[in-house]
């Protein structure tokens, strides 16, 4: 199988959509030996931040000399990015030859009158084959949506990390912020850590289940603090926060491990790019919590000036909210159609974003989207929004730097 063999059989399978349940992805990594089971491994799921913290925590771990999985979703360019072993991604090789040897044993489950395996719990396989394949020392998992359901739940991890909770896929976990919290809470294993940065209500669900679970909880803002002064080279306000938890969570694994604050990175969270005499900032802000993140960095980064936007989000999420904690009345927005079935339409947006006094356009096609998003007149420009948008977006203007 090559690497676009191995792509085009991946989204053979995306018609399967999203099913919670463990059923096919337990009997699936049974016959691949439950790889999940060789190496230690880190849990994290939240609603914003659990990319950045898995990323942070993959570096601090290799930083000491382990070696490192990290499996994440969804990425931005490549299939690639989503397994990495010391901050590298696979290669199209390997990773070819990964998916052809799940598929093999997808195929014996499918002929045991099992339920193919989605999209995702085929990565997820891959990913844990693929680590143990490389005898790595831990891996740090990333939970694809939810937690309690989700196909990366069958690990029994170092610690579990849940970053926030917040009203995003309310409609696949529980229906409201209460049942999203439990979802997420799903991951909390009996007298294994939890370290949170969870408030509210949703907190208080989580430490009922630590407490059920006999599992000792560290909390943001109680056990453990965030360093106003702390200096990360991830830029975002937000990534003090993902910081703190990440590196409590790992002082809990080990207590002496050395902290590079200077080597964090994570693509497409609040990452500016020097475009002429502008500034792009690429964020993947794509619901109420994250937008009201984004707009609080915005805000202390760049106090001054207009602001021009390139944005777009998928249909089921509440855009009303998103664009009342993003945008100021004096913002100019070019709404465009991220990469997806599941997009919202421009139109809509603009039609929306009217209503709440802000000045739009929409330019369906995101590279004629772009094309008005770099010659606009102002420096400071946002591309913000869903990560099918932000990814599309990140490689056009990296492809522009290659050029010259």
């Amino acid at each position: 199988m090559t690497y676009n063999e191995s792509i085009n059989y991946l989204e053979s399978l995306a018609g399967f959509g999203i099913r919670p349940g463990l059923e096919r992805i337990t009997k699936l990594l049974e016959m691949l030996g439950n790889p999940q089971n060789k190496y230690k491994t880190i849990h994290v799921t939240g609603t914003n931040g659990k990319g950045s913290v898995c990323s942070m925590l993959s570096t601090i771990l290799t930083t000491a000399n382990l070696k490192t999985g990290l499996f994440t979703s969804p990425h931005l360019i490549s299939y690639r990015e989503r397994f990495k072993i010391n901050d590298i991604d696979i290669d199209e090789n390997h990773f070819a030859k990964l998916i052809e040897d799940v598929k093999f044993f997808i195929e014996k489950v499918t002929a045991e009158n099992f339920e193919s395996p989605t999209l995702f719990e085929t990565l997820t396989a891959a990913a844990f084959k693929y680590f143990a394949d490389e005898n790595v020392d831990y891996a740090v998992i990333e939970v694809g949506l939810g937690g309690l359901l989700d196909s990366t739940n069958v690990i029994i991890p170092e610690v579990s990390v849940i970053t926030n909770v917040a009203n995003d896929h309310a409609e696949k976990c529980g229906g409201d912020i209460f049942g999203i919290a439990r979802y997420k809470a799903g991951i909390i294993k009996e007298k294994i850590p939890v370290v949170t940065g969870a408030v509210g209500e949703p907190l208080k669900i989580i430490r009922e289940t630590a407490q059920k679970k006999h599992s000792k909880i560290f909390v943001l803002g109680e056990d453990f603090f965030v360093d106003e002064n702390l200096k990360i080279s991830l830029q975002g306000e937000y990534q003090k926060s993902n910081a703190a938890i990440a590196i409590k969570t790992a002082q809990i694994i080990n207590s002496s491990f050395k902290i590079p604050y200077d080597k964090f990175k994570w693509s497409g969270r609040f990452e500016i790019f020097d475009f002429d005499e502008k500034k792009i900032v690429i964020d993947g802000a794509h619901n109420g919590a994250g937008a009201e993140a984004l707009k609080k960095s915005l805000d202390k980064k760049f106090p001054n000036g207009r602001r021009i936007f390139l944005f777009g989000v998928l249909k089921d999420k509440d855009i009303d909210v998103i664009i009342k904690k993003l945008f100021g009345k004096n913002d100019f927005v070019i709404v465009t159609k991220p990469d997806s079935e599941r997009a919202a339409e421009p139109d809509e947006i603009c039609r929306l974003l009217k209503n709440f006094g802000i000045e739009s356009i929409a330019v369906e096609n995101n590279f004629d989207a772009f094309e008005k998003f770099i010659h606009s007149d102002e420096n400071i420009l946002i591309c913000a929004g869903s990560l099918y948008l932000i990814g599309n977006i990140s490689k056009m203007i990296l492809d522009i730097k290659k050029n010259f």
